[in-house]
């Protein structure tokens, strides 16, 4: 029998647990928001730099390697997260079949470039789709130190390796758009960053795999994780098969146009979603067996994740046209309004972001399987009668298919979750009728001034009529949530609390 695995002694009490999602939060708020504040660095020179056809090239590429890199993984990371026990065997089971799965990828991908390329009439994909298949090996020898780390909230590692990863991979891409080589830029930043990511979290993680795979251990693993992978395969679907009929319909350049948005939207859903989902599921999974605690965490970090979200995203929306054309330049403008019609699926994602971390940290990783099937369905048909009319309508498909499934989430919160929907929805009256009175003033301030400022200086009278009058109106119509939300800054960013007792207490 193996040995179990037997991680640092962090303890287990709820204070123990508390103190150890500040710190993987505040490490986690590291990771992203400098990755993404790297990243977003990188990608304001690249896009300078290189053409809307270069990025459409390289998003075509995407849609096949990421692909590849769901399947390498087959959701055994999360299967050991989740696993109230693990013993060595189980680790190394999962990395040795990430492994191999990632170097018969990447040997498919060497063989298959050339067919893929052809089928889509694009030449110059072919060579771009075999460097970038030698990341699916990386990505294997990456999957399950990352696991192990998120299990133990170990966060500081991965915001190392990330760090490193993307500044490096940044560089590297920047070097080569300058010297002429256009969507290779693109291509050099990915395997770079793969690259560091591997040689950068090898050197911050202590484990270290051994040959006690077992056909046995793997079932174990196997019988959740396909579950989490089928449910990343549908989403990789939903969330790819836009780009893939903009390219193969429309062509890379419009592709271009619409992935410049898309990463608008993915580096704002990274910075205001992403940072919190990390910690979520590792902590939900340590409370599965006291549902009442659960549930009042799951209540407690959305409603104050929400506060950040919708407004955040509804603000986006209204600025994305003054946005776009200040970050990346003129010859971006047709990115700015599919971007604005993107951020309008943000009050769905201030309800259910959270949902599949609850549902899959519950047991119940086959409901999110199921919600993602259904989302896959309807984006795609969505996305297939839009094409024909242009990025904005695909951009629109992407959103009424948000609201058209939301009442459903809702029903499976309640019945897999215990979530009690009405209670949980009327917590949030009070923030959304703060992001309706921000919203007006946006609006009142870009009607008035529309015309008579340069984008960039309409962009910051809007931001800053944003800025002043949400905290307002949520100070007025929501004290107590606005007090909830600072308290849980402040466990991220020391002094946050003590500063706003005293504003409160001159107010």
């Amino acid at each position: 029998m193996s040995e179990p695995w037997v991680p640092a002694d962090h303890g287990s009490d709820r204070r123990g647990l508390q103190r150890r999602v500040a710190r993987g939060l505040s490490w986690t708020v590291i990771d992203i928001w400098g990755r993404q504040a790297v990243n977003l660095l990188i990608f304001l020179i690249l896009a300078r730099l290189l053409t809307a056809d270069d990025f459409g090239l390289v998003a075509l590429a995407a849609v096949f390697v990421l692909f590849a890199q769901i399947v390498v993984d087959q959701g055994l990371g999360d299967a050991l997260i989740q696993r109230r026990e693990i013993t060595r065997s189980h680790i190394d089971t999962a990395f040795w079949v990430a492994v191999l799965t990632g170097a018969l990828l990447t040997g498919a991908g060497l063989i298959l470039a050339g067919p893929i390329a052809n089928l889509l009439n694009e030449p110059d994909l072919a060579p771009i789709l075999r460097v970038l298949s030698l990341t699916f090996v990386m990505s294997a020898m990456n999957s399950i130190q990352i696991a192990l780390l998120r299990r133990e909230l170990a966060f500081r590692s991965l915001a190392i390796r990330s760090l490193v990863a993307a500044a490096g991979g940044g560089v590297a891409g920047v070097v080569l758009a300058v010297l002429g080589l256009g969507a290779w830029a693109l291509v050099g930043q990915l395997v770079a960053s793969a690259a560091l990511s591997v040689i950068t979290l090898w050197a911050v993680s202590p484990w270290r795999p051994s040959l006690h795979a077992s056909r046995e251990q793997f079932r174990e693993l196997f019988s959740f994780g396909v579950n989490v992978m089928g449910t990343d395969v549908l989403n990789y679907l939903s969330r790819n098969m836009d780009n893939l009929l903009i390219g193969v319909f429309l062509g890379t350049t419009p592709l271009g146009f619409y992935a410049v948005a898309y990463r608008i939207l993915e580096v704002s859903q990274t910075a205001l979603v992403q940072v919190t989902r990390k910690v979520t599921f590792p902590a939900f999974s340590q409370l599965q067996d006291d549902r009442e605690r659960m549930r009042r965490a799951y209540f407690r970090v959305t409603r104050a994740a929400s506060v950040v979200i919708l407004p955040g995203y509804i603000a986006l929306a209204l600025v994305a046209p003054e946005l776009t054309v200040a970050l990346f330049g003129a010859k971006w403008a047709e990115s700015g309004p599919v971007a604005s019609i993107l951020f309008l699926i943000g009050p769905v994602l201030s309800v259910q972001a959270f949902s599949f971390a609850l549902l899959n940290a519950a047991g119940h990783p086959n409901i999110s399987l199921r919600f993602r099937f259904l989302t896959t369905v309807t984006n795609v048909a969505g996305f297939a009668i839009a094409v024909p009319y242009g990025i904005q309508a695909v951009a629109a498909a992407f959103v009424v298919r948000g609201y058209l499934l939301l009442p459903l989430n809702l029903y499976w919160m309640r019945k897999f979750g215990h979530v009690p929907v009405l209670e949980y929805l009327r917590q949030l009256r009070g923030i959304a009728m703060a992001t309706v009175l921000m919203a007006a003033a946006v609006i009142a301030v870009k009607i008035v001034l529309a015309g008579q400022l340069s984008a960039a200086s309409l962009l910051v009278v809007e931001l800053v009529t944003a800025a002043v009058t949400l905290p307002l109106a949520l100070f007025l119509l929501e004290p107590r949530l606005l007090r909830d939300v600072v308290e849980i800054f402040g466990q991220v960013v020391p002094g946050a609390e003590r500063a706003w007792r005293r504003v409160s207490r001159h107010c």
